[in-house]
Formats: C-alpha cells, sequence, structure tokens
C-alpha cells in the first residue's frame, strides 16, 4: 500500500506541473478572454500493449516482462501502444511519462509508429515495424524518477497512438513496464467537443 500511494502521489505532482505549465500559455492568448474560457481536461492513460524488441535476440518476445528496455549496442527498441478513441474533443497536449531503473544517465528519443497492428505477446526484433525517422529528445533519466517527454507533434486524430523508445547510447535504459507497478502513462490534455463549440461561438459573439 506504501509504495502505490507513493507512485499515486508521483503522478498527482507530474499532473499538477503539467497544469502549471499550460497556465502561463493560456494566459498569454486572450486577456479577458483567456480568463472566461473553460480550463483543458486532463486524462492519464495506461498503454494497452508494450514490448521491446533486441537484435541480440532477434526472434524472442518479451511481452510479459516488468522492465522495457532501450540499448544502442545491441539495438533494442521499446515499442508502445496508447488508446486514444475514448478522448472527445481537440487534443492540446500529450506527454509520455515513463518511470526509470536505470542506474546510468543516458538519453533517450521517441519516435512515432504507423503502424498499429503490431501485438505485444508476437512482436519480435525481425517482425517488428519501423518507427519515424523524426524524433522527440528526452533529457537523460535518472533512477527511481519519472522522465516526461513532449510528444504532443505526434497525436495526429486517431483511434490508437503507437511510440517507439530508441537510444544511441552504448549503456542499457530500463523503464517499467504496463506489467509493473510503475507503467508508463501517457497523459492528454483536450477540450471536449462543447467547449471547444462554445470558444467558437464566443470568437463570433466578440466581432
Amino acid at each position: 500500500m506504501g509504495r502505490s500511494r507513493a507512485l499515486c502521489t508521483q503522478i498527482r505532482w507530474g499532473l499538477v506541473a503539467l497544469v502549471a505549465m499550460a497556465a502561463p500559455a493560456a494566459a498569454l492568448t486572450g486577456g479577458a478572454s483567456a480568463a472566461k474560457a473553460p480550463p483543458d481536461k486532463l486524462r492519464a492513460l495506461k498503454p494497452v500493449a508494450d514490448t521491446y524488441v533486441t537484435a541480440a535476440r532477434p526472434r524472442a518476445n518479451f511481452g510479459a516482462s516488468p522492465v522495457l528496455r532501450v540499448d544502442g549496442t545491441p539495438k533494442t527498441v521499446t515499442y508502445l501502444r496508447f488508446e486514444l478513441a475514448r478522448i472527445r474533443g481537440e487534443i492540446t497536449g500529450v506527454t509520455l511519462l515513463l518511470h526509470s531503473r536505470s542506474a546510468v544517465r543516458t538519453s533517450y528519443a521517441v519516435r512515432q509508429v504507423t503502424e498499429d497492428e503490431w501485438r505485444e505477446r508476437r512482436l519480435t526484433y525481425a517482425n517488428a515495424p519501423q518507427a519515424s525517422l523524426r524524433y522527440m529528445s528526452g533529457k537523460p533519466v535518472r533512477r527511481g524518477a519519472w522522465s516526461a517527454i513532449d510528444v504532443t507533434a505526434f497525436a495526429a486524430p486517431a483511434d490508437e497512438l503507437s511510440l517507439a523508445i530508441t537510444t544511441r547510447g552504448v549503456h542499457e535504459l530500463s523503464f517499467g513496464s504496463r506489467e509493473s507497478r510503475q507503467s508508463p502513462r501517457l497523459v492528454v490534455r483536450f477540450r471536449r467537443e462543447n467547449d471547444v463549440e462554445e470558444r467558437m461561438l464566443d470568437v463570433l459573439r466578440r466581432r
């Protein structure tokens, strides 16, 4: 119970930080009208699938592992898939949270995977989908801490979002998987459909 309560506290403070980061941007966009606008909603999603693949064992599957591994040599890539279908509204921000288990401080990158048909218990290095060349850079991770990276650019309107975690470093990184107590989270900031309509009507009224 103690560990679970501590995890909930860490995630809660992470959400508070995201709201604090969003507040200054909102204040700059419209003065009095921004103050009247309803605040964006936040939802934290767990992955519906996650695993890693490695060139060291190209036909092995690690879908049941409590750890997600990333390495530059041998090449090891983590895959994550989140379901966005229940987000009803306009997505305004997306942040990926990963809990580090690594003893070394190495940076990583998040890339989009356009193929969402891969399966957690069947994915291997030999059949893994390609990740995009475009990526978002994460800062060096610290063991036992949550690492956050903005992946809003990858959140196109879709029912699912697949991501790949890679690194060029020579030291292995590891993160908690959805089978662990420190599951990855995708924090989605969005405006409900009726809120978006209300904002549009408010703009028209002011003209």
